[in-house]
């Protein structure tokens, strides 16, 4: 270890006499140095060492030339194109660099030659996929010469179908991710010998990769699997016989899914034009086995808690033809008592797991009207709106929001802002427009307005970055008009509306580069 590395660790207060010698000729450099203060020369000879060290290194030496990439057989952007690109990798507007990359896959282009170094480093786990297939034979070529590329050599795209060449390699040698996605896509050509593979090494995985791998069988999941993910439910780690159970959840015919509905129906029952329920008071002892938690969080109730997970676990289906009522009937039917919320919190779960999308809507219209009212501590999920939100089609969710647009008492409580950023993207074209009919509307009202003190508590404004991210294409041109700046006085407030407006436009022209240059 070298004097300098010495010195720093023990430190100079330690040492009645400080010696820096290192041997070198930057010896003479350190010794002309012009200062009493052992903690300077510290410094000042560390920084003379390391450049001393950097200038002294010699290229690394390779036994033979490598062979060149292959021909590339995606086209090359125009120069345009790839100013745009580099603008994006290298920062600039970072969260229109997904779309740009998707653009790129869509046209059949690779990133530019001289970005590849710069797309190779920025890559983060979230970006690969995006980044892996437009980065042609130069950048799959150029990776194997820097060890923290290393993600290109190992990364098996999942939107790829069929199996590689050395697919069984793989299985046997691989990482923990190539080893799953190869098993998802033997699943999708021959689950039975997926199933066999997964069999032969089940005992020797961790508990993190066994769940990796088990859900794998949902790709062609049926009964022919519910024999594996029953004898997963007896696995020793709980977080294995819980997808074990989610999906056996899913194979209609399972003897999971049987306990679970005769465990539902046992305790919610129709008499006298009523659901009512009948609760156990102890803890079934077979009901841990099926991934039901005896314990419930904090503010839950024992019974409350074990309800909940039974009738999430139960196909809405089911409640249908058990008690002969569609969903709407089927809420209207539940007494108004402490039970209720437990119980629609339960068929919501099961609403979302198994996209009962006749469901759907009568719970969130349920859930619209009663949130407010509802002792948040004593829901699983205070997200369940968004949650029953996301399984709408897309028109029916556009529909929503629009509506409650148009309503003044939801536009005070911002329950059109949760809901705006939770619609699927891009937005369609006749929403597009509604939406910018409210907002130029809504900003001559803002114009008109400037004295609001506090710019942060208007959720327009606040939204105006996912709604740029939002837009459709066919909104581009009138998106970036009509947005004079606040010219009223010189404060924060008018500065910031200002330059929240100007991101948005120029966000959308961004948006339009790309769609005009990647072609």
């Amino acid at each position: 270890m070298d004097p300098i590395v010495t010195t720093a660790l023990v430190g100079t207060a330690h040492q009645e006499r400080v010696n820096l010698a290192t041997g070198t000729p930057v010896d003479a450099l350190i010794d002309g140095l012009s200062t009493s203060e052992d903690e300077r020369k510290l410094l000042l000879s560390a920084g003379a060492w390391a450049v001393y060290r950097q200038a002294g290194q010699q290229p690394r030496q390779i036994a033979a030339v490598p062979e060149p990439a292959a021909p590339e057989k995606l086209r090359t952007c125009t120069p345009e194109a790839a100013l745009l690109l580099s603008r994006l990798l290298n920062g600039e507007q970072a969260a229109l660099l997904p779309e740009a990359l998707q653009r790129l896959r869509e046209v059949g282009m690779h990133i530019p030659h001289r970005l590849l170094p710069l797309a190779l480093s920025k890559a983060t786990k979230a970006q690969c996929a995006a980044l892996f297939p437009v980065l042609g034979e130069r950048g799959r070529w150029l990776s194997q010469f820097n060890s923290s590329w290393d993600w290109v050599r190992d990364f098996l795209s999942a939107d790829e179908s069929g199996l590689p060449a050395d697919a069984e390699t793989l299985w046997q040698e691989g990482t923990a991710a190539q080893r799953v996605e190869i098993l998802r896509r033997l699943r999708a050509v021959d689950p039975a010998t997926a199933r066999t593979w997964l069999e032969g090494v089940w005992k020797q995985e961790k508990a993190d990769i066994r769940c990796d791998l088990l859900n794998t069988l949902e790709t062609g999941l049926d009964a022919t699997d519910e024999a594996l993910l029953e004898r997963a439910l007896d696995d020793r780690a709980p977080s294995v016989r819980l997808v074990a159970a989610s999906l056996l959840a899913h194979i209609p015919t399972s003897a999971y899914v049987a306990r679970m509905c005769a465990r539902g129906s046992s305790m919610l029952k129709q008499a006298n034009g009523k659901l009512g329920l009948e609760l156990p008071a102890t803890f079934g002892k077979d009901w841990q086995r099926d991934g039901i938690v005896e314990k419930p969080s904090s503010h839950f109730g024992k019974r409350a808690w074990w309800l909940i997970q039974i009738l999430a676990a139960i196909p809405p289906t089911f409640w249908e033809t058990h008690l002969g009522a569609g969903p709407t009937e089927l809420l209207a039917l539940l007494p108004d008592n402490e039970w209720k919320g437990n119980v629609i919190d339960g068929w919501s779960k099961a609403a979302i797991s198994y996209n009962a999308s006749g469901w759907v809507m009568p719970l969130w219209n349920w859930w619209q009207e009663h949130f407010e009212q509802q002792d948040k501590k004593h829901m699983t999920d205070s997200s369940v709106r968004e949650k029953l939100f996301q399984f709408m089609s897309q028109h029916e969710a556009e529909g929503i929001v629009l509506a409650l647009l148009n309503d003044q008492q939801n536009m005070q409580k911002n329950d059109w802002e949760i809901f705006l950023l939770e619609l699927p993207r891009p937005w369609s074209d006749m929403f597009g427009r509604a939406y910018l009919h409210f907002s130029c509307e809504y900003y001559q009202t803002r114009k008109a307005q400037i004295t609001n003190p506090n710019p942060y508590h208007d959720a327009w404004l606040s939204s105006l970055s996912g709604v740029a991210l939002a837009l459709p294409s066919a909104c581009f041109v009138e998106a970036q008009q009509d947005w004079e700046p606040l010219e009223e006085g010189k404060s924060w407030q008018v500065q910031y509306i200002n330059e929240t407006v100007r991101e948005f436009v120029e966000t959308i022209h961004i948006r339009q580069k790309i769609q005009k240059e990647l072609i």
